[in-house]
């Protein structure tokens, strides 16, 4: 991994306690679509986010960091970076990248901030041009909290391949989508997973909880992508 410090480029609150952040860096840094980074604290104290874009060409980094004020973790680097205006990064890391020369159709299973792990996955194959089905189901706790509707909502306007489902778990009465768990909603909607590249990312007690429930309905072990599968 490369250890390199960026500029902050922009700041920009997406939805309450749920921020947006660009980031410069200092030199060339080269990744995977789906990996993340860590964010360098200190010598011992180093920790992870995902990286929210594909690899372009300005070098930005961008992240999606959920920051409440009883979250230190998460908030304690939001106010680093907003404090300093820059901040040290080492990338990239993770093995639950983009397959890229996969044809199984995909599914991007996403919980709360972790669409910033599929958002950087989708944005590469939407910029490769998508040759096979792709479904982004994104649970979050309330509506509200779905901030990048919008930009889904374009893309699949502009592609007949993408499905984007959102999922709300705690709906309130003029909700007209699916609701509960995440999982569930793929579960329900897929009679077999056998096929499938299924990308993960959220809490680790959602992705365990998830693993289990689509070995049941077939799905490959080998085809099941999630950073939290290295450690749980």
């Amino acid at each position: 991994m490369q250890k390199v410090n960026c500029n902050l480029e922009a700041l920009e609150e997406l939805a309450d306690s749920i921020w947006y952040v660009r980031l410069k860096p200092a030199q060339q840094v080269d990744f995977y679509p789906g990996q993340y980074l860590l964010v360098v604290m200190a010598d011992d104290d180093k920790r992870p986010f995902s990286i929210a874009n594909m690899p372009n060409g300005d070098g930005t980094i961008e992240m999606h960091i959920g920051a409440t004020p009883d979250n230190s973790y998460a908030m304690q680097v939001l106010n680093r970076i907003r404090d300093q205006g820059h901040i040290d990064l080492q990338l990239p890391a993770g093995k639950a990248y983009l397959r890229a020369k996969s044809r199984h159709p995909v599914i991007l299973m996403a919980g709360g901030t972790g669409y910033a792990y599929t958002r950087s996955i989708l944005q590469q194959m939407l910029a490769d041009g998508l040759h096979r089905p792709v479904f982004l189901y994104w649970g979050v706790r309330f509506e509200e909290q779905l901030y990048a509707d919008k930009e889904l909502q374009h893309w699949v306007a502009e592609h007949k391949e993408l499905t984007y489902v959102p999922v709300v778990q705690n709906a309130g009465d003029q909700w007209q989508g699916q609701t509960g768990l995440v999982h569930e909603a793929i579960m329900a909607d897929f009679p077999s997973l056998t096929g499938y590249d299924i990308y993960v990312a959220g809490r680790f007690e959602m992705a365990g909880v998830a693993r289990e429930a689509f070995k049941e309905k077939g799905v490959e072990a080998d085809h099941l992508f999630g950073d939290a599968y290295e450690f749980i």
